[in-house]
């Protein structure tokens, strides 16, 4: 348990809302003042099974604390946590020199992208793969840096000829997705596995008969539960570190091996559009 120096507000509000709590919510308290350092990183599947308890009684209890959801709470909790240089990458210290922060920052880079490589299970990576040669249509769903990757995957795959999109509008993505059909794949894109508009178009998308592949770095998290495939990415995050460069490669690095193992399958035909895409915008170069 955090000793009293270094407990924080959200910790001390916990402890003042115990009497108040129903047994359920207690075990989430508890578990919480035990492992807040774990917490900041967790999604609520993963606090609702190590507390034992639904996830429904996680949320009941944030917003005991006055807390709309888990993500305000678990936000809450890592700025007490957290220290300042934490937010912009842990192996970084205040009195680095340049070419110091350049060795940390790539070598972390190195080691997540190892790491990544690790934590992808063949088996899924082999459903994905064929699923995604398969497709007639591939649609690329996330929001906020997770979009931009949908953006730049639908790009990727679009350029060896695989028919591809991502929309930047969460409207735009619900509609696209109940366009789809049983010839389609659905890629959601999030790290936390938890983002309300990217898991609610996947079911909108599955609804309609799409098969969906997660990307994320939360085994245990609402996304996985949408998915038929899951590919599983090195991505630790707390709430103070969204958008970290580091889960972008890590993302991109798992959509270049799908894209690299789609285009191997395509041969000739994946090389005839990237020549295509080449000549099209040729000319607008200098």
């Amino acid at each position: 348990m955090i000793s009293g120096n270094e407990t924080g507000k959200t910790l001390l509000n916990i402890r003042s809302h115990l009497n108040g709590l129903t047994k359920t919510e207690q075990k989430v308290a508890q578990y919480i003042m035990e492992n807040a350092q774990d917490v900041i990183y967790h999604s609520i599947t993963e606090l609702a099974e190590n507390a034992d308890v639904g996830e429904t009684t996680v949320l009941r209890f944030c917003r005991k604390l006055k807390f709309q959801g888990f993500q305000e709470f678990k936000l809450s909790l890592a700025q007490d946590l957290v220290k300042p240089t934490e937010h912009l990458h842990q192996a970084v210290n205040e009195t680095d020199e340049p070419e110091v922060l350049s060795q940390k920052i790539v070598a972390t880079h190195i080691n997540t992208l190892e790491q990544t490589r690790e934590l992808v299970d063949p088996g899924q990576l082999g459903q994905a793969i064929e699923a995604l040669i398969e497709a007639k249509n591939i649609f690329f769903f996330g929001v906020g840096s997770s979009g931009l990757t949908a953006v730049q995957a639908a790009h990727t795959f679009s350029r060896i000829g695989k028919l591809s999109s991502a929309k930047t509008d969460t409207h735009f993505q619900a509609m696209q997705a109940a366009f789809m059909s049983k010839e389609d794949v659905a890629v959601g894109i999030s790290i936390s596995g938890s983002t309300k508009d990217t898991i609610e178009n996947l079911m909108i998308a599955k609804k309609a008969g799409a098969k969906v592949i997660a990307l994320t770095s939360n085994a245990r998290s609402p996304i996985t539960k949408v998915a038929d495939i899951i590919l599983l990415i090195v991505a630790r995050e707390n709430p103070l570190q969204g958008s970290s460069l580091a889960a972008k490669i890590s993302q991109l690095a798992v959509i270049d091996i799908l894209n690299v193992a789609v285009s191997l399958h395509m041969k000739e035909l994946a090389l005839k559009f990237r020549e295509l895409s080449a000549k099209s915008i040729s000319d607008k170069l200098y």
